[in-house]
Formats: C-alpha cells, structure tokens, sequence
C-alpha cells in the first residue's frame, strides 16, 4: 500500500521562513549583545558596544540584548501561531476526506443492495 505524501503550501513555507528569519535575527543581536558586553578590548576598540548608541539606543533606548530578546520571542510566537493554524487546517481538510469517504462508501454500498434485490 502507497502512502500519500502531504504537500506544504507556498503560503506556509512563506510563513515559516517568515518567522525563521525574524527568530534568527533576535538571536544574532542576541549574541551580538553578549559578546559585545564580554569582549576584553577598550571601549573605543569595542566595536559592538560602540555602534549601539549610534543607532540603535539613540531612539529606543535599548540595546542589542533587549532587541535580541524581543525579536526572537517574536519570531518563535509567530512560529507557533503559524504552527497552530496550518495543523488546524490540514486536520479540517483530513476530516473533510474521511467524511468524504465514508459517504462515498455508504452510498456504495446502498447501491450495491438496489442491485442485489433486483
């Protein structure tokens, strides 16, 4: 017996990558903080911990590691949530075929007793 394979949409794979990339991102900045406060050089040889106030605490007042943080929470979130309602919807369409199925089953077999009282 030949097993079916599931296909993933595009929609789903856009999603995933989505979510992938943001999760990536909040982690980088995530290291990117940590090693920018464990570096053994001077400040002004400190290249992360100098970058951070030209543009990214200049406006929100937080550094790599609360963005890092942030943006990982985010992306696994969106990751979930994607994971929550792409299963709801393969489980909506399996149910839909085994519904189906039985129908069609039913009906096959009330057609097969008109054909065996005739």
């Amino acid at each position: 017996m030949k097993e079916k394979t599931k296909k993933i949409s595009k929609k789903e794979i856009v999603w995933y990558s989505i979510a992938g990339f943001i999760g990536f991102v909040g982690l980088f900045f995530l290291i990117l903080g940590i090693v920018g406060e464990n570096l053994p050089v001077v400040y002004s040889d400190n290249w992360i911990l100098y970058s951070e106030p030209l543009w990214l605490s200049n406006w929100s007042g937080m550094g790599y590691r609360y963005w890092g943080l942030i943006l990982f929470l985010a992306g696994s979130l969106l990751a979930v949530i994607c994971l929550s309602v792409f299963a709801r919807e393969t489980d909506r369409d399996s149910e839909r075929a085994s519904r189906r199925a039985q129908r069609l089953g039913l009906e096959a077999v009330k057609e097969d007793n008109v054909e065996s009282e005739q």
